[in-house]
């Protein structure tokens, strides 16, 4: 049934007149029919506005001013002359099944109605199966569910938020699915510990899910009481200089001692650094002061103590995350107990080692192609993507794509992300953002054009979302899946198997 008539169009808007008692929201989806052709214009709802028919054009403020005078005003009298007018934005043109960009105009006075289920469904071909949550117009939600293929992944992936806006909700079904399916690697680094038990009372955490088979956990704290992990250590052996200057600042005095201590002891450098004597050390690298070496000792002797880092070179448990990942397994790593410097140095060598892993299979043709598509997240992602060389994560957005590694950048603040890095992520989903500057870095990254939508990210509720992508027709609003309601409705197979490969992309 009809809502309205087009009053006005070119190929970047069109107007509607619709009754002024029609809800009509801020991000609806409704279609146009054209009269004289046999598909239809799929169009956005950017801007409500109010009209009246009166060719006197201060006869709204007027009658306003008439009505506050009154103790009891009647509505009545006023109600024949109003009506609302909708600005909407075409996203484009339904043709049986194909779906075009929008280069031709409606009709004139061509008929707007809401939309039906059968006008989604050329939305399929462009949606996968890592399922995040329903179609959403306005804040109606769609039985139509929403999500990507494990495809996308090696294109990276950003969540920006403000808090409270539902990050980390979002997070916990894309692994849920990801689980699910048992076709991606997903490696999450968590320094907030809310991913494994939820973080508070009423809130379900992955350790909930039911496919135990695609779930491991390793962590820096005593999980023993809610479920099975493993013990998060790395050995000294695996970290390298450039893993110490994501954490900490040198001098070029201090870096070159490193890389002679390095060359002069091996693999056991860090060892010998943290136990040898200052004086010791000055013997054996001769040409250094000890205050220099003072200052190293001082912050190497931090990476040891949570035991996290093991100075044993084959105690660690970085090899086992990387064959689990190529297993298609969801890997989530706790550091919620160790300091910044300790959980940010711990997120760096492993993936890091994944990265290198994973480029170094490239050369073998035959196991690449057996390797799964392998997604790491980074959380408050701005603390290590400021700069665009200067860590392994800004690698990863650079070069990741060629071989099976995206990047899942997770952050209240892209303004804070360097440019360069932040332009590599082809799919954004974004949740309420306040800031107009955190907008704007987005809207001039995103690699479809999302400035129509900049109303409907101001109005975004928790749990409502909009994923722009290159693989979609257009930037699709969301609403996200509660995590604890889709936990109840899930139907496990009974041998719990990973399902076959999704042969769509997005």
């Amino acid at each position: 049934m009809g809502i309205g008539r087009v009053i006005g169009t070119n190929v970047m808007e069109t107007r509607f007149r619709i009754d002024f008692e029609e809800n009509l929201q801020v991000g609806e989806l409704l279609v146009v029919e054209s009269q004289n052709k046999e598909g239809k214009y799929l169009v956005r709802v950017m801007d409500i506005e109010h009209a009246a028919d009166k060719e006197d054009s201060s006869w709204m403020s007027r009658t306003a001013g008439m009505i506050m005078k009154k103790d009891n005003p009647d509505m009545s009298p006023y109600e024949q002359y109003l009506f609302c007018i909708g600005v909407s934005s075409p996203l484009g043109y339904i043709d049986e099944a194909s779906f075009k960009k929008t280069k031709t105009l409606p009709t004139h006075f061509s008929e707007v109605r809401y939309t039906q289920a059968d006008d989604y469904e050329f939305l399929k071909s462009y949606l996968g199966e890592i399922e995040i949550g329903n179609l959403r117009s306005g804040d109606k939600v769609l039985d139509f569910p929403v999500g990507i293929s494990e495809r996308a992944i090696p294109y990276h992936v950003g969540i920006f938020a403000t808090t409270g806006m539902g990050k980390s909700n979002l997070m916990k079904n894309l692994a849920l699915s990801c689980m699910s399916r048992g076709n991606c690697g997903f490696l999450i680094f968590d320094p907030h510990g809310e991913y494994f038990d939820g973080g508070e009372v009423s809130k379900k955490g992955l350790k909930d899910a039911p496919y135990k088979e695609s779930f491991a956990v390793y962590s820096s704290r005593d999980l023993s009481s809610s479920g099975g992990y493993s013990k998060l250590v790395i050995s000294s052996a695996e970290i390298e200089i450039s893993d110490l200057e994501a954490i900490y600042e040198f001098t070029e005095a201090q870096k070159e001692c490193l890389q002679t201590a390095q060359y002069k002891y091996k693999d056991d450098w860090l060892n010998k650094l943290d136990e040898l004597e200052v004086d010791e050390i000055v013997a054996n690298l001769p040409g250094y002061q000890s205050g220099t070496i003072s200052v190293i000792k001082r912050r190497l002797s931090n990476l040891f103590r949570l035991n996290l880092v093991s100075k044993d070179k084959n105690y660690s448990v970085t090899a086992r995350i990387i064959n689990q990942l190529h297993e298609g397994k969801t890997i989530l790593v706790d550091t919620s107990n160790a300091h910044e410097t300790e959980e940010l140095l711990i997120s760096t060598v492993i993936s890091r080692a994944v990265f290198e892993k994973n480029k170094a299979l490239y050369s073998d043709g035959e196991e690449f192609s057996k390797l799964p598509n392998t997604l790491i997240a980074i959380e408050e992602a701005q603390r290590v993507l400021k700069e665009a060389e200067d860590s392994v994560f800004a690698q990863i957005a650079r070069e990741g794509r060629k071989f099976k590694t995206g990047l899942c950048a997770v952050s209240q603040q892209p303004k804070l992300i360097a440019n360069e890095v932040i332009s590599q992520f082809n799919t954004l989903f974004i949740l309420g953002l306040s800031d107009k500057k955190d907008r704007e870095i987005l809207k001039n990254s995103a690699k479809q054009d999302i400035s129509q939508v900049d109303n409907e990210i101001q109005m975004l509720m928790p749990g409502e979302a909009i994923v722009a992508s290159p693989f979609t027709p257009f930037a699709v609003p969301v609403k996200v899946h509660l995590y604890e309601e889709r936990l109840k409705n899930i139907k496990v197979p009974e041998n719990n198997k990973p399902k076959a490969a999704d042969e769509g992309f997005f």
